[in-house]
């Protein structure tokens, strides 16, 4: 039985356009495998996902185009079925990494322009009036440039 099967899955595809070939390939990537969602069913080895790609190439051949396959699969399995979410999520799920990176980038450029912006320690200016020398024995006390 399954031998005939893959017979006909041969057969079939050697008679499939580039284009076709190409949607299938596409679409396989965009689906995860139901058995543990975590590989495309164009990698896994599932029977689940030999299923899957076999059904996928038939609709392809009957004529149904990307979106009515996804929305099949859609409505067996949910939308966890879909390896990048549509819509709202898919995009914070893509813009969240991006935008986040450039938050800690100019984060990090402000904290090491603030450091390598700092001067040395200076002296504060001396004070008129005050002795010169007065200031030489303050400073020799405390140990410190006044």
């Amino acid at each position: 039985m399954n031998l005939m099967l893959m017979i006909l899955v041969l057969v079939s595809s050697t008679s499939l356009s580039t284009t076709q070939r190409n949607l299938i390939r596409h679409v396989e990537e965009r689906l995860l495998a139901p058995c543990c969602y975590r590989q495309s069913i164009a990698l896994h080895g599932s029977d689940i996902a030999e299923q899957m790609r076999e059904e996928v190439t038939d609709m392809v051949a009957e004529g149904e185009s990307e979106e009515e396959i996804v929305r099949h699969y859609r409505s067996l399995y949910g939308d966890s079925i879909l390896i990048v979410p549509d819509g709202v999520t898919g995009r914070i799920l893509f813009d969240f990494p991006i935008v986040a990176s450039v938050l800690a980038l100019l984060v990090v450029t402000a904290i090491a322009r603030r450091m390598l912006g700092a001067s040395p320690k200076q002296s504060p200016p001396v004070a008129d009036g005050i002795d010169k020398l007065l200031c030489e024995r303050i400073e020799r006390e405390i140990g410190e440039e006044f």
